[in-house]
């Protein structure tokens, strides 16, 4: 990626902004925000992240349009989306698929697959549609019934790699997080834990190594911060401190997070801007975070990982590359 060399005193500064509060609120977004970068050396994958979006409105309306503008703008093809959960929010029935998904994502502007998973909102049932489980069978059945439609939805929890066959640059683990009553059984939860275990132990030629889930582990959400991530942390934390997990990203707060914490080996990404009501941030001084809506872009290549935040007008109010071996550099507006 092409840009002008940062001095010694900007990258000081730009870590300073980094680990203040100032960046939890619309300060940041006013002195912070730029046109996104979209010109990138060639080779390398290009996705894009989205959670809590399916509100079939104005507002997923509003950031769908950006996401679109955006990947034109790129002048090269996505890889895929991740689809971070909380997909249909309201009552929502098989028939409802072309208007919703395919309405909202034409395959004109995002022709790659949609990697999706389930949030809260997508089981019940002491949610909007009191659905229960019956909500969360119709989007899995969506890609049993038609392989070739662009949202991917296999299983509950699944593994996919991005990238050439035999060499790919990304191993992605989708964990399903609903742990509450009337959604993963008890069965499940531990048919995914021994899932999980047996995926961190398979080889794999993949250079970046993600883990993903609707349900933030860390978050800097006004009542609920890192409270709610609790019991996946007690379920998940040693693949968490695995050096070779880079990312974890999830959604469900609905504002834009990047945060690192101490001890633990990914950044930590929340990408819940996609259409649902905003949710407060108060920082804590682990890194950033916006009351916004918007969404992720990522660019990965065999020696970095840059990923955007962009809001609904387009602007990019926070970005950091990782390298291979572990070091995230917050970029300069």
């Amino acid at each position: 990626m092409t840009r002008p060399a940062i001095t010694r005193r900007d990258a000081l500064k730009t870590t300073l902004l980094f680990s203040s509060n100032l960046i939890t609120g619309g300060l940041m977004g006013r002195l912070g925000a730029a046109e996104p970068e979209t010109k990138f050396s060639p080779g390398g994958l290009d996705l894009l992240a989205v959670g809590d979006y399916g509100t079939n409105n104005e507002n997923q309306r509003l950031v769908a349009t950006q996401m679109a503008k955006f990947t034109k703008s790129l002048g090269r093809p996505l890889s895929c989306v991740l689809a971070l959960g909380d997909n249909f929010y309201g009552n929502f029935m098989p028939e409802q698929f072309a208007a919703r998904f395919s309405g909202m994502y034409p395959k004109k502007d995002f022709d790659c697959p949609f990697y999706a998973l389930l949030g809260n909102h997508d089981y019940g049932p002491q949610y909007d549609s009191k659905q229960g489980r019956t909500k969360a069978d119709y989007q899995l059945a969506r890609t049993r019934e038609d392989p070739s439609s662009r949202w991917k939805m296999p299983a509950k929890w699944h593994a996919f790699e991005l990238g050439p066959k035999g060499q790919p640059l990304v191993k992605v683990i989708y964990l399903d997080g609903n742990n509450f009553e009337g959604a993963l059984t008890p069965q499940e939860k531990l048919a995914q834990h021994r899932w999980l275990e047996a995926e961190m132990a398979k080889p794999t030629n993949a250079k970046w190594l993600w883990m993903v889930s609707h349900f933030p582990i860390f978050s800097e959400t006004k009542d609920r911060g890192d409270k709610q991530g609790e019991k996946l942390l007690a379920q998940w934390e040693p693949y968490l401190r695995d050096k070779r997990v880079s990312l974890y990203i999830s959604g469900h707060d609905h504002n834009l997070q990047h945060l690192q914490v101490e001890g633990f080996s990914p950044d930590f990404v929340i990408s819940g801007g996609g259409g649902a009501s905003r949710y407060e941030v108060i920082g804590t001084g682990r890194g950033f975070s916006m009351q916004t809506r918007g969404f992720n872009h990522i660019h990965v290549t065999d020696e970095k990982m840059t990923v955007q935040f962009i809001n609904p007008e387009g602007q990019r109010i926070h970005a950091y590359e990782r390298d291979l071996l572990g070091k995230t550099t917050v970029l300069k507006a």
